[in-house]
């Protein structure tokens, strides 16, 4: 992604990063000193607990994908993105896709965002 990637740029990174088990291209938007990623299952995971998961799901069939109402509030060199997530199981298209809430923290360095911290909420 490029020098000049927005925040929203960097949410798609890390959802496709998800979906394709791409390590590298999520560790390129967290910051070094990445705080946690909270999941909606209920547990915080630091950078390489979030990478690990990245590289190797629990589970290989869910697939998803990054809604259209993303919104951004930027202050300085601070980035809040709020978006929204469906997830879909190959193993089972019989299921209601889920969608989650997240919420990306990014601060500028060096002429770069960098995601410091990340929520997820499941919506019901």
């Amino acid at each position: 992604m490029a020098a000049r990637a927005s925040p929203i740029d960097l949410v798609r990174q890390l959802v496709e990063a998800e979906n394709e088990r791409n390590r590298a291209a999520a560790e390129a938007v967290l910051a070094e000193d990445f705080a946690a990623i909270t999941r909606a299952r209920g547990v915080e995971q630091d950078r390489d607990g979030l990478l690990d998961e990245i590289a190797q799901p629990k589970s290989s069939t869910v697939r998803r994908a990054l809604g259209d109402d993303l919104w951004l509030h930027q202050s300085g060199d601070l980035a809040v993105v709020r978006s929204l997530v469906t997830t879909t199981d190959d193993a089972a298209p019989a299921d209601a896709p889920k969608t989650y809430r997240n919420l990306h923290v990014f601060e500028r360095r060096d002429g770069r965002w960098k995601c410091l911290a990340w929520q997820v909420s499941e919506l019901r």
